[in-house]
């Protein structure tokens, strides 16, 4: 059941929805007023991570720089030196180096204007986004070893 829906452009939304009992916000292209499999579902501590690094993605755009913020998980916002997109997108890592998968989407820079001006609705859609506090804060992770045990901060660790 989706909260709400509202429109980035170019046939791609964003979505507060629940699924599998879990609140998300989705980022997703539609065909025929529906969605598809090309995009990508951020849990609410995602989505708020990824608030918190708008304005290190503006000024990396800015400069034409490259960016990489981490949003949990093996998700990342990424933006290639020179470009004006901006990338979310799932990573995995099949050997020694962490590297993109098909699920995210790359934002184009007027989606990335419209969803930036969408975040004051999306949050106000989002009460519970008060309660959710980043895992890097969290009292589990005071030491280094809490940290490197959180599969949000450390996804690709082998677990002792």
């Amino acid at each position: 059941m989706s909260r709400c829906t509202l429109s980035l452009g170019n046939d791609r939304y964003v979505q507060v929805t629940e699924w599998k009992g879990e609140l998300r916000v989705d980022l997703r292209e539609w065909i025929d007023d529906k969605p598809t499999k090309k995009g990508i579902s951020l849990t609410l501590m995602r989505w708020k991570n990824w608030v918190n690094y708008v304005e290190h993605v503006d000024r990396a755009l800015e400069d034409k720089e490259a960016y990489r913020g981490h949003l949990g998980g093996n998700v990342y916002c990424t933006i290639d030196e020179g470009s004006k997109c901006v990338d979310l997108r799932q990573y995995w890592k099949p050997e020694e180096t962490v590297v993109p998968t098909k699920k995210g989407l790359c934002l184009r820079p007027l989606e990335y204007d419209v969803l930036k001006q969408l975040i004051p609705e999306i949050i106000n859609t989002l009460p519970e986004l008060n309660a959710v506090i980043p895992c890097y804060l969290q009292s589990d992770h005071m030491n280094q070893e809490g940290a490197l045990q959180c599969t949000e901060c450390t996804p690709n660790a082998r677990q002792i």
